[in-house]
Formats: C-alpha cells, structure tokens, sequence
C-alpha cells in the first residue's frame, strides 16, 4: 500500500483543518512542519467552497467518522457511528446516540441510505437507529430500510418498528441477521462493484459481535466495532481497518470487559495484515486520543491516527494512497 507521507506521518492530511482538528501539527516548528502547513493553508482555501456531491463518485471508496465507539478518559459514553459511501449509495455502520445529527449536520444526503449494519445489539450501538430512520425516510425512494446485524437485531428492529406504527414488510425497518461462523463470512450486499461481509471471530460470537468488509473495486476496509476483528481472517490485507479499542491505562480505569481488545493488540495485528488503523475509541477525547496513538506505534504500527468526529478517508482506485481530511 503506497501511503503518502506529511512530516512525520504516513497518512495524508489534505487540509490544514485536518492537520489541528486530528491533533496532528506534526513537526510545525521545522522548516518542513511550516512548508506542510502552508500547503495545507493553500488546499484548505481551495476546498472551502466544495460540496459534498463527491462523496459518491465511482472514484474512490470512502468512509466518514459520525461517532466514536469506547468511554473517553472522562467517562463519556460511546457514541459509535462510521458512514461509507461506494457505488453512489450510502452505508451507516453503527448508529451511536447523534449519529443522525452528525450526518445531517455535514450535509451528507441521507436520501442514499441504503441500509444500516450494526456490530452490536446494545443500545450503544443502535440508540439513534430511529432517528436515523425518520431523518432519511423523508428523501429515499424505498419505503425499506434494511438494518443488517446479529442474530438479535430482528427482536431490536421488531420493537423498534411496533413503537413508531410500522409492520417492517411493507415500511420501516427490515431486519436481516446474517450469521456468520467464525473464518467463514457471509455476503450481504453485493451491486456495482461494491461487496460488503459479515464475519465473525470465536471471541465475538458469544457477545453477538460482528465486524464488516467493505470491497470495492480494489480497495477495501473493515469495520470492527469493539470486537476482535484482530484476529478474524476477513480483516486481513485490507488498507485501512477501523477499531475501537482502549490503552491498557484506560481499560483497567474504565473496567473494560475481560478479553476487550487493547490498541497494542490491534495495532500488531494491523502491521502483520500490512493495514492502516484507525482507532475509533477515543472520541474528542485528546489525552485518550494521544496515548491511543502512541501505544500503537509503541507496537511497531506507523500507519495510526485516532479517529475523529468529521474524519474523512478516502481510498482512491487509481492508486493504493490513504487521503484524510476533515468533512
């Protein structure tokens, strides 16, 4: 995977936003910190008038930061909540409480909601699904909205469309429990160069977790939650994974479950798959965003940032780069 470095980092910050909004100004007080902040200046100025319509060109494969899963430092709750745009459609995975908001905030047409995929059936994981819902329903063309998850997500997605006066055969959610077993994952969208899967790990199935692949056209990236995607054959080669997880200073401070991932334990899975990594577990949260950062490279992984609410990635076709910037 060729990664375009700024400074010292090997992920690409195309605007000077995403350079102070990521936490990033990396080596500013050098010669070259200060000629990478003036073309970032520079592309910022050039972006301002830009419109979210490129979000859904064929070019890339993209992914948008509308919440981060994992308590931050002050206890704050998870709020988990990744959008992927491919194919000209839409893809929530994870709709953490002010998802609908943080989409809808950044203009991104909830029109191409195409279908939600949750890692989990906590209420973390799905407490702004029915907003989400009703925010896009107005602009859809179908009166559906797939909601793809464990095998719980038809007892979730039931009552969900019970409260709001909707049968979920002819409107509402419609829920789909994928099932996948443990190395063997399971389709659930395929269309227009776009595949996604379901998988599993054995230390996920016994929660009811499940990750996400998303392949398109020669790109791809996983989608974790707070599971041990780590380990699961599906998120190996991909070029970027997404995963919550804690340093192990604020896992034994928020009494993280037995087993629970740590960014160390990521992150070397992350180098040996040869995958960038974002970390989704921090939040606003700049002390836990820090030490998340600088215990993955204290495990050997180059190729880490924390994700924030606004992070853009995009993964173009024309070439193996990973661009950041801010939404």
């Amino acid at each position: 995977m060729n990664i375009n470095p700024i400074g010292t980092s090997s992920i690409v910050f195309v605007t000077l936003t995403g350079l102070i909004w990521g936490g990033w100004i990396v080596g500013s007080q050098t010669p070259q910190g200060q000629e990478a902040l003036a073309k970032a200046y520079e592309a910022y100025a050039q972006q301002r008038s830009e419109t979210h319509d490129d979000l859904f060109e064929p070019s890339a494969l993209r992914a948008l930061v509308c919440g981060t899963g994992g308590a931050s430092a002050d206890g704050r709750e998870a709020r988990p909540c990744l959008a992927v745009a491919a194919a000209g459609k839409l893809f929530v995975v994870d709709t953490g409480s002010g998802a609908a908001a943080a989409l809808s905030q950044r203009n991104v047409p909830l029109g191409r909601l195409q279908a939600v995929l949750l890692t989990g059936n906590a209420v973390t994981q799905s407490a702004d699904l029915d907003e989400l819902h009703a925010a896009a329903q107005p602009t859809r063309a179908a009166n559906l909205l797939p909601v793809y998850g464990p095998p719980d997500t038809v007892r979730l997605v039931d009552g969900l469309n019970a409260a709001a006066g909707m049968n979920g055969v002819d409107s509402g959610l419609q829920a789909w429990g994928p099932s996948p077993e443990p190395g063997r994952s399971v389709i659930v969208y395929e269309a227009d160069g776009l595949i996604i899967s379901a998988f599993t790990t054995e230390e996920d199935v016994a929660t009811g977790r499940v990750g996400y692949r998303f392949d398109y056209r020669g790109r791809s990236l996983v989608v974790a939650g707070d599971g041990r995607a780590e380990w699961a054959s599906a998120a190996a080669n991909a070029d970027v994974v997404l995963h919550s997880a804690q340093t192990t200073s604020l896992a034994h401070l928020h009494q993280a479950p037995l087993g629970a991932p740590t960014v160390a334990e990521v992150a070397a899975a992350a180098r040996r798959h040869n995958s960038a990594l974002v970390l989704t577990g921090a939040g606003d949260d700049q002390l836990a965003a820090s030490l998340q950062v600088r215990e993955a490279r204290a495990a050997g992984l180059d190729d880490v940032f924390a994700g924030r609410i606004g992070m853009l990635l995009e993964l173009p076709l024309a070439n193996s780069e990973v661009n950041v910037r801010p939404l």
